[in-house]
């Protein structure tokens, strides 16, 4: 079994991890920015 110090150790789970950090976050922040258009516009759900 791996251990987890060895995992963080990795080269290629720090990047995926990174990038998938970078990928949630743009995907909770493009989320409350078209929340926040649609209901200033009074546009209808699609």
């Amino acid at each position: 079994m791996v251990d987890l110090t060895d995992l963080m150790d990795d080269e290629v789970f720090r990047a995926f991890a990174s990038y998938a950090t970078i990928i949630i976050s743009k995907m909770m922040l493009m989320s409350a920015t078209t929340a926040f258009y649609r209901m200033t516009r009074k546009s209808p759900p699609e």
